[in-house]
């Protein structure tokens, strides 16, 4: 069997091989989007190498005993602690390790390596977040100690505590996980294809940073905010937040670092006019390659026309306000000739003051 898969072959048959994240990812690509290149490592790699080491019982064990929050607490430590005893080694080591020499010219590339959980798939937004991400990984052995430190925490206390809540028993869950180039990000972030306050579908939200975007995901700091009108592209409101720090990877140590930003650059927005322009008309067209509202991850980042390119990092279905019925935004008693005779009027009554 393989144990990768490029991020290319990842479509939606696949998804109990590769998981939520990377169905998003090979669903951009597919759009031509400018995603950075990466592969997954499946789900049959992660059920194999936990018969391999004989974790499924003690796992079963552990969980079926935590039914409150220190007994998950303990648990996860306990499972953690197996996991990360257990090297990775053999056949997949080396298939894994190859797939991270293809990303680069040698194994210095720098990568993220992220959890791509099929239990996603149950209910995404909700369990987003819930495993772990690890920025700035350099080196095969490194790649390979987090590919099993990502399968540990399939195990984290919160995500022992979701799945009890669902009845999904801990033999039905398995991970996949994502390797994927690291964009040396100038400013990172989110964006929702809907206003997600009001859930006004003609807004799209962008929410953004200086540096990698993990401190706008994680909510440690106040980011930029921009609303942007989905039809027009006109930016509707903007607030840009005092920012006092960014994570960004150092070369000089090897390691995602924050650092301190003086007062002009953390009061500096972290996105250009042109480029919160340019980010929502993406984000309204993998809308519509989605048929439906859309959560996006995002970067700004060296590229091949300049030091400032956009990249997708994540796409995924929104699934707060796209769950509720659909309301009138406007008044039922007004007809549609009504609204335009009004837009005709108000447009002769512009022109006139020009």
């Amino acid at each position: 069997m393989s144990y990768t898969v490029p991020l290319a072959d990842c479509t939606p048959g696949r998804a109990a091989d590769v998981g939520g994240k990377a169905i998003g990812l090979g669903s951009l690509l597919g759009q031509e989007r400018d995603v950075p290149p990466g592969f997954v490592v499946t789900t049959g790699a992660y059920r194999e190498w936990v018969a391999e080491h004989g974790l499924g019982r003690e796992i079963a064990r552990l969980v079926g005993g935590a039914t409150d929050a220190a007994a998950q607490e303990a648990a996860s430590r306990e499972i953690h602690a197996l996991f990360t005893g257990a090297a990775l080694t053999g056949d997949l080591a080396a298939e894994v390790a190859a797939a991270y020499r293809r990303l680069g010219d040698d194994a210095g590339i720098v990568v993220a390596v992220r959890s791509s959980a099929t239990a996603e798939d149950l209910a995404e937004a909700s369990f987003a977040g819930q495993q772990e991400s690890y920025l700035g990984v350099t080196g095969t052995d490194s790649v390979l100690a987090h590919v099993v430190r990502c399968w540990a925490s399939l195990f984290t206390p919160q995500a022992i505590s979701y799945r009890l809540r669902l009845g999904i028993p801990a033999g039905q869950v398995a991970m996949a996980v994502l390797v994927q180039r690291l964009v040396p990000a100038e400013a990172a972030g989110v964006m929702l294809t809907i206003d997600p306050v009001t859930g006004d579908p003609s807004q799209i939200t962008i929410e953004g940073a200086h540096g990698l975007g993990a401190p706008v995901v994680g909510g440690e700091l106040t980011p930029d905010r921009f609303a942007v009108d989905k039809v027009t592209l006109d930016v509707r409101s903007r607030a840009i937040s005092r920012k006092p720090f960014a994570d960004r990877f150092d070369q000089a140590t090897a390691t995602v670092v924050r650092f301190e930003l003086d007062e002009d650059e953390g009061a500096a927005s972290c996105l250009r006019d042109g480029e919160v322009v340019e980010l929502a008309r993406v984000g309204r067209e993998v809308e519509r390659a989605h048929g439906s509202a859309v959560d996006v991850e995002w970067a700004v980042g060296p590229g091949p026309d300049g030091p400032r390119h956009l990249y997708l990092l994540q796409a995924r279905p929104e699934t707060v306000w796209s769950a509720k019925p659909a309301a009138s935004i406007v008044d039922p008693g007004t007809t549609a000739l009504d609204r335009m005779v009004a837009v005709m009027l108000g447009t002769r009554r512009n022109q006139g003051r020009t």
